[in-house]
């Protein structure tokens, strides 16, 4: 559903902002598990990220076409348990020596809370991006390391840019080729 408002939606953009962080986050543990190279990482995920950034940008601040959230209640709950979940699992993961599986516990805090935002903003995107994360944050837990670190990393980083992409989609964002014609929706 695409809404117009008068207002810039700075709130919406700073929390696609983050989302654009904690992918890149994500890419970069990815990276250095899988022992790559920085500089031609850090410029796979710019050539991702920016254009991502500059698709919000055009829908939240110039076109003002927000995601409006359906429950607010609802997000301001998700929100605080994302918080309280993400302490606790910090908290274990040191306690108990086990930092390395710190990650994937992050990523499935993160995963189980796009359940609910899904429903909150009435997105189905979230639903999926959601359930990606957490079965490839499951799956790397069956691994060794590095390469769990990789699988989480790298997955959860495609998983959020591909909802990013889905959701500019679904708010009638347009992408061009590099050709500049449209791609076909």
């Amino acid at each position: 559903m695409v809404v117009t408002t008068d207002a810039k939606n700075w709130r919406g953009l700073f929390s696609d902002v983050f989302g654009l962080l904690f992918a890149l986050a994500w890419a970069t543990r990815g990276a250095q598990a899988a022992r790559l190279p920085l500089v031609p990482v850090l410029l796979v995920i710019a050539l991702v990220s920016l254009p991502l950034l500059a698709g919000f940008v055009h829908r939240d601040i110039i076109l003002r076409h927000p995601e409006v959230p359906g429950d607010r209640e609802l997000m301001r709950k998700v929100k605080i348990m994302r918080i309280v979940l993400i302490t606790a699992a910090s908290w274990w993961a040191h306690a108990t020596h086990h930092m390395p599986l710190f990650l994937p516990l992050l990523g499935i805090v993160i995963g189980l809370s796009y359940l609910p935002l899904g429903k909150a903003l009435n997105e189905p995107v979230h639903y999926v991006v959601g359930s990606v994360i957490v079965s490839v944050s499951v799956l790397s837990f069956l691994l060794q390391e590095p390469l769990h670190m990789e699988v989480a990393g790298f997955g959860t980083a495609i998983a959020i840019w591909l909802g990013c992409v889905a959701r500019l989609w679904r708010s009638g964002i347009v992408f061009r080729s590099p050709s500049g014609a449209a791609l076909p929706q």
